[in-house]
């Protein structure tokens, strides 16, 4: 199905909140000031990043609904010796200003592509997979079925932990976490990596079900490996993957 491209804008826009997800992670949220921003849950942003009298240029997945007019978020995870993701999750304050393009990426989902969702993350994975989510509650999409299998390595890195809760109010709605590293002792969730066991005891309809994959190269590569096994049209399988 080939969609319509978005327009492409350049802008700049103010951070007006940031917001603490994790030790590791936060989200800054930037006021489009009026701006007619539109994208596809799925998109992500050019940033312009300075650092140390140079411009670093990030592309970050946008976390935010398209219905949410007024504010774009994106969330950031440090990396390890990461230069633009340090100034962001650390230094960054309120009211300072950066230099966004975009939006871009085929990684994208709309309903007419399908309404039965599997969505893999793993870590900082779940942005643009929590966009398509917001937008399904955002956007009263009831007839879409969204599963969310989300892998971290620990209970505190879990991105977005209270929202997630909050979300499987809805019906439609249904989200399954898995800790690989350590677990707190009340943990009702899986733990280790997202398997193909899993996958058959929590998603209904395996063959008919659109499939979005997010996380690190090898994380994004064994869900493929995973689903072919179950028997998934590789057509029916979208990936991105965070370097």
């Amino acid at each position: 199905m080939e969609l319509e491209k978005k327009q492409i804008r350049e802008f700049k826009a103010e951070v007006v909140k940031v917001i603490t997800e994790t030790p590791t992670t936060k989200t800054l949220v930037f006021d489009l000031n009026g701006l007619n921003f539109d994208f596809y849950p799925g998109q992500y942003v050019m940033l312009n990043v300075p650092y140390k009298g140079e411009i670093l240029k990030r592309a970050y997945s946008i976390a935010s609904s398209p219905t949410q007019k007024d504010t774009l978020e994106l969330t950031v995870k440090k990396v390890p010796d990461g230069r633009a993701s340090v100034v962001l999750t650390e230094e960054t304050k309120e009211g300072e200003q950066f230099l966004i393009k975009g939006p871009y990426g085929k990684f994208v989902w709309v309903p007419e592509m399908g309404t039965k969702l599997v969505l893999l993350g793993a870590g900082s994975g779940i942005v643009p997979l929590m966009c398509m989510l917001r937008y399904i509650i955002s956007a009263k999409l009831e007839h879409v079925r969204a599963t969310l299998l989300y892998s971290n390595t620990h209970y505190e890195e879990i991105i977005y932990r209270e929202e997630l809760q909050d979300m499987e109010k809805h019906p439609n709605i249904k989200v399954v976490h898995t800790l690989t590293r350590s677990h707190p002792p009340n943990w009702k969730g899986y733990t280790g990596r997202i398997n193909a066991d899993m996958v058959r005891k929590e998603v209904q309809d395996i063959p008919n079900s659109l499939y979005y994959l997010c996380g690190p190269p090898k994380f994004v590569d064994d869900m493929a490996n995973i689903l072919a096994e179950l028997g998934v049209d590789k057509h029916s399988i979208k990936k991105e993957k965070y370097d």
